[in-house]
């Protein structure tokens, strides 16, 4: 198991409070809008953070505990517990605590890969400003798929009632847990989020970004549908391309390529592999649909750096 450091530190000590929005009266099921928009993101296997709990008796761990799996970026999260007893290197009884990100299918590729950011926290079990808590950040795959601390907190300090962490002899434990998009696994971009992304040629994510962002502007997308492209090259049309690329991203199953775009551009291998001003760019297509536009009923008229329609 992968491990980040030592957590006896006293600086990992951390108070997390953050005020509260105000409370939201109760709706017609009895929970506020707020506890059904909760629910619902609960619910959601594709939600990019979400918060995993385990409720551990630690007199009866013998060697590992796994909780149950909350699923985020739909993959299983669970917080995995490990005994160290007195008999290891440093003498010293504590348990370990990871979290742990592994897809449960048989069918899963051995080559998925997921960056993942989490907050471990143990709760005091009287005062919340008392709870103990360390950062984890690691780039989670099938031979590292999990990663936490092995000597998360010390076997003396659980079973002292002083210190608070147990009651009964049960500890909780919860982390927090947020993932980038996983890698290597079939994901569903258009069912479980309504949009696909952008294939990247070289070095063209500056585009993509700009591209995506043309695309979600409403109106500017009807717009670019409606620009006259009957009688274009299809190999040298910027605005025949884009309306393509507009196309595929509202229809598409999987991620779209841009190539028919850069060639319009005129651009060789050099230019797809070299950094562009993004913002030169944008200037550069705005003015070709500007252009493309003019004397037809959707044409574009430019105020300062934004564009109206008439």
């Amino acid at each position: 198991e992968g491990e980040e450091g030592d957590p006896q530190d006293n600086g990992s000590r951390r108070q997390h409070h953050q005020q509260s929005p105000p409370p939201l009266p109760p709706t017609a099921t009895g929970l506020t809008e707020q506890q059904q928009q909760q629910e619902q993101d609960e619910r959601d296997p594709c939600r990019s953070e979400g918060e995993l709990f385990f409720s551990l008796d630690i007199n009866h761990l013998v060697d590992r505990a796994l909780s149950e799996p909350v699923y985020i970026r739909n993959l299983p999260w669970r917080i995995l517990v490990m005994l160290r007893d007195s008999s290891s290197a440093d003498k010293t009884k504590s348990i370990g605590v990871y979290v742990q990100c592994s897809p449960e299918s048989p069918e899963s590729p051995r080559g998925w890969s997921v960056s993942g950011r989490a907050t471990i926290t143990a709760h005091h079990c009287i005062d919340p400003k008392k709870s103990f808590s360390r950062d984890v950040s690691h780039w989670f795959c099938a031979k590292e798929n999990d990663w936490g601390y092995s000597n998360f907190l010390a076997w003396k300090d659980l079973v002292d009632p002083e210190k608070g962490f147990t009651k009964d002899g049960i500890i909780m434990l919860s982390a927090y847990v947020t993932a980038d998009a996983p890698h290597g696994i079939n994901w569903d971009s258009r069912r479980y989020t309504g949009y696909v992304g952008l294939k990247n040629q070289g070095a063209t994510c500056y585009m993509n970004s700009l591209l995506q962002t043309l695309y979600c502007t409403n109106k500017l997308r009807k717009a670019v549908y409606q620009m006259p492209t009957e009688n274009d090259d299809s190999s040298k049309s910027v605005a025949l391309a884009l309306q393509r690329i507009f196309n595929e991203l509202q229809h598409n199953e999987k991620a779209v390529g841009t190539k028919k775009l850069t060639k319009a551009f005129g651009w060789d291998t050099m230019d797809i592999f070299m950094q562009h001003d993004v913002q030169e760019l944008c200037r550069v297509l705005l003015d070709n649909m500007d252009s493309k536009m003019k004397g037809t009923v959707v044409e574009v008229s430019q105020c300062g750096s934004f564009y109206f329609l008439n």
